[in-house]
């Protein structure tokens, strides 16, 4: 199963995005920033759900998840609908001697999620996702954009719960390539990316394992 989180628009500190599942718009996602600020506060709607993704302050995450941080939530986000509640941040987690790994954690109803940001050059973007220990999907982007609107593609399996992939998708965007006050960039720009860190990649050789088991196209990535 695939989903689209498509952007449609870009200001100088907002953003719009639509939500497409097999040629049918299923949700659309409104971000806006300010003037001095790196952050955004989103308005996520997404079959018949509405979530609202906001920035919280380092003591509040702490507050929030301190048996799940390794060294230091970086720019943390709270996410609520009502019916749900969670905390997202960025992480470090030392993998050897003066070695590190970066992630972003996503703690919604007591279950914890993991996106690794892995690079691989032309082919583009590959985000692997896990639920704990398990690998549950993949978020892909493409190393080129058009007019400044970015797309990313989330392949997993149709019993998965969509629900934290998006609110990641929406983490990456504004980590990664919304970039406050900047003027839109008209024509075609090629982002390149080339992760070189073995705990990061090893992460990504898990997809050829779940095509296997759950016969989904992926990419064949060279290591």
């Amino acid at each position: 199963m695939e989903i689209i989180v498509r952007q449609v628009k870009k200001g100088l500190y907002d953003a719009s995005f639509e939500i497409w599942e097999n040629g049918i718009q299923t949700g659309d996602i409104a971000m806006q920033g300010r003037l001095g600020s790196m952050e955004g506060h989103f308005q996520i709607r997404y079959r018949g759900s509405n979530i609202r993704m906001l920035p919280i302050s380092h003591r509040e995450a702490v507050k929030a998840a301190k048996p799940l941080i390794k060294q230091s939530p970086f720019r943390p986000y709270t996410v609520s609908n009502g019916n749900s509640n969670g905390i997202m941040f960025h992480d470090q987690i030392k993998t050897g001697f003066m070695k590190s790994a970066g992630y972003h954690l996503l703690l919604l109803d007591n279950i914890v999620y993991y996106l690794y940001f892995v690079g691989f050059g032309e082919q583009g973007i590959c985000a692997p996702v896990y639920m704990g220990d398990e690998f549950i999907a993949e978020i892909r982007k493409d190393c080129v954009v058009k007019d400044d609107l970015h797309e990313m593609r989330i392949m997993l399996d149709e019993t998965s719960n969509a629900l934290p992939l998006i609110l990641l998708t929406c983490y990456t965007y504004v980590i990664t390539y919304y970039k406050a006050g900047q003027k839109i960039l008209q024509g075609t720009q090629k982002s390149i990316i080339y992760t070189k860190n073995d705990y990061l990649l090893s992460k990504c050789r898990t997809l050829l394992d779940y095509e296997r088991a759950k016969k989904i196209k992926v990419v064949k990535y060279k290591f």
